[in-house]
């Protein structure tokens, strides 16, 4: 009974903000700075790259909760980076430290602007926090119509640190058909993708964007939340 209801009430959705197309990496039209805040690194701020060992073409030291290169960081190499996993919000700090989230001001606004003031390793004209201290930045994605959009699974792939369970970045639940799957990922606000796997009946529920390397080798395709607002 659970199950038909859960059906019935995405079906009640028009069908013109389900329709599915091919994409590729979400579009970014553009990146606002927000300020500058407060982390800690007992308990970080932007924690949406915990867990993980690459995202894409990403693959420095993603498994403590963020991107370092002591090279190539930089605002639009962050935005990047978060777009993989269609990250809504990210932090520069310390010159090479790129982190990813959904939400930030966990620890609150730094007492000043200023104290993001370093220079970003990949670009000196740019700052990227401080000590302790992040950049946050807005990523702007360009509107789509719909709910979801479809990727193909081989796109955007990622894979878990040494010593984390191979289903971190996503958890299942059963499902007879792919509406149904859509509807669980609508309801929780920690789905940002889902993957049907017909074979088992099947729905894999995932916290990225990106495409863990275990669903992509079950499921052809996977539908992508769009934000609506």
């Amino acid at each position: 009974m659970q199950r038909s209801v859960h059906l019935i009430v995405l079906l009640s959705v028009p069908l013109a903000l389900l329709f599915l197309v091919a994409m590729s990496q979400p579009s970014v039209l553009h990146h606002g700075y927000i300020g500058c805040f407060v982390d800690s690194n007992s308990n970080r701020d932007l924690k949406g790259l915990t867990g993980l060992k690459t995202i894409g073409p990403f693959t420095d030291k993603i498994e403590f909760a963020y991107f370092f290169n002591m090279a190539t960081v930089t605002i639009e190499s962050c935005s990047s980076l978060c777009a993989l996993g269609r990250f809504r919000y990210f932090g520069l700090q310390a010159r090479a430290f790129c982190f990813c989230g959904n939400s930030y001001g966990l620890h609150g606004a730094a007492p000043s602007d200023s104290e993001c003031n370093e220079d970003c390793t990949g670009n000196s004209s740019q700052k990227c926090g401080g000590q302790s201290r992040n950049s946050i930045y807005e990523n702007i994605y360009a509107p789509e119509t719909g709910l979801f959009k479809r990727v193909a699974s081989t796109k955007s792939m990622l894979t878990t640190a040494p010593g984390q369970p191979e289903n971190s970045t996503y958890w299942s639940q059963e499902a007879t058909v792919a509406f149904e799957c859509l509807a669980a990922c609508h309801r929780s606000p920690d789905c940002l993708a889902c993957a049907f796997v017909q074979s088992s009946r099947m729905c894999r529920l995932m916290r990225f964007a990106a495409v863990p390397s275990e669903v992509a080798s079950e499921a052809q395709w996977v539908w992508v939340k769009l934000y609506t607002e």
